[in-house]
């Protein structure tokens, strides 16, 4: 198992990536994203089958990222570029996952987990090997993180704003386990939590610095 700092650097390195492919697939229109989609799509279906699965010869789950990507930034383009409607696909998506994840955790203390149930769930995972040990990140998280860049990207914002959500997001989660040592633990709460201290931190570096034009005129 991989030491939490080294866990922590990787996500945010994950992040850095992630929060700029809306600033380089910006010529991209809608059909190109969704050619995209389905080519990643089948390249995880080919893969299920194959013994190289997730590798390809450049030794990253391309198809993963391809399917996280596409799918990231077609959400981020349908969804309106507002803070409410964001939000409340958030909290939805955040309590689904939290009941997914204390089931996983419940069939997780009944017992072992059966190999056929262990790549299901590592089916949708960006998975690195290291020396030291494996990094994964699931393909939701991942797309999300590219939405939550992709509807920033929209507001007119720059790319740090754009980052600061899933930066967060991991931040708090780290530190949650460091503090709890939980074992699995819900993502999408923690990229929720942060998507809304960003919009604090976004009003308060936009709102007006100097004083209002009634003042001024007296």
């Amino acid at each position: 198992m991989l030491p939490l700092p080294l866990v922590l650097v990787l996500s945010l390195l994950l992040a850095l990536v992630c929060s700029a492919i809306p600033w380089l697939a910006r010529p991209l229109g809608g059909g190109s994203l969704a050619i995209g989609l389905a080519v990643g799509i089948t390249l995880n279906l080919i893969g299920a089958v194959r013994p190289l699965y997730p590798w390809t010869g450049l030794g990253v789950p391309l198809g993963v990222l391809v399917v996280a990507w596409s799918g990231g930034l077609l959400l981020g383009r349908w969804m309106p570029p507002q803070f409410r409607p964001f939000l409340l696909m958030f909290l939805c998506l955040s309590v689904l996952d939290v009941l997914l994840t204390a089931g996983l955790s419940a069939s997780s203390a009944s017992g072992p987990p059966t190999s056929a149930g262990s790549t299901a769930l590592r089916f949708g995972d960006f998975l690195l090997v290291l020396p030291w040990g494996r990094f994964e990140a699931n393909i939701v998280d991942i797309l999300l993180i590219t939405a939550l860049a992709e509807h920033w990207r929209r507001r007119g914002t720059s790319y740090l704003i754009a980052l600061l959500p899933s930066a967060l997001g991991f931040l708090l989660a780290d530190g949650f386990v460091l503090v709890t040592r939980l074992g699995i633990l819900p993502g999408i709460p923690f990229f929720t939590a942060g998507y809304v201290l960003t919009e604090g931190v976004y009003r308060y570096v936009s709102r007006p610095s100097g004083p209002s034009p009634a003042n001024t005129s007296r």
